[in-house]
């Protein structure tokens, strides 16, 4: 694999702003679960939402870590999904970079492309269990020495494991976890830029095909 990068990450209030992510975070599951609780409440309780020819989109925020170089990231994300049968189903994923919320990162650039295929494991419910494989690409550029390396265009492998919750009919809150690995290759460096990597958001469904 790539080197690794030094960041220096040495802050006099490191412990507070630790304390705020962590605060942050807290607040992030709240809104997941009073999400779940909202849309439990309003379903009912004998539709059947998961089927054949059911076409989803969501729009997520993504949030992301690179362990081999201690890099956290943020990201926009949204992902199209066809149901090609009941438990299997296509999905295509963008993740646009927001920036590096480490300090003094190296990443300048980082968006992805993944495309690939989902089990989904029956639950006769709301509740929609995923497992996915992705491959894809990402457009990456470093800072080396306080210059913009060249961007360049990385291969990347990812596992997806998640969930979809369907309150209604036509919505829906997805919440992912990524692992990605890939590595940054120019002739002035190479990079390990594996992430994990955790979405969640609010998503909309479409009916392609009468359920039989």
């Amino acid at each position: 694999m790539g080197k690794e990068v030094k960041v220096c990450i040495a802050c006099p209030d490191e412990s507070f702003r630790r304390f705020h992510k962590v605060i942050k975070l807290k607040h992030a599951f709240y809104f997941i679960n009073f999400l779940l609780l909202t849309f439990t409440s309003v379903a009912q309780s004998d539709s059947a939402f998961i089927h054949k020819g059911l076409l989803r989109a969501a729009g997520t925020f993504a949030f992301g870590t690179m362990p081999q170089n201690s890099i956290s990231n943020a990201y926009l994300t949204g992902n199209f999904e066809y149901y090609a049968e009941e438990k299997i189903s296509v999905r295509g994923n963008l993740y646009y970079f927001l920036n590096s919320t480490t300090k003094n990162s190296p990443l300048n650039k980082n968006g992805a492309l993944y495309f690939g295929a989902f089990y989904h494991i029956p639950t006769h419910s709301h509740f929609d269990p995923v497992l996915g494989l992705q491959p894809g690409i990402s457009y990456t550029q470093m800072n080396i020495d306080g210059a913009h390396d060249i961007a360049t265009i990385c291969p990347l492998a990812s596992a997806v494991v998640g969930f979809n919750f369907f309150g209604q009919k036509w919505f829906h809150v997805q919440v992912n976890v990524r692992y990605t690995i890939g590595e940054h290759l120019t002739a002035y460096d190479e990079t390990n830029i594996s992430e994990l990597s955790f979405n969640f958001g609010l998503g909309f469904n479409l009916n392609t095909r009468k359920k039989r």
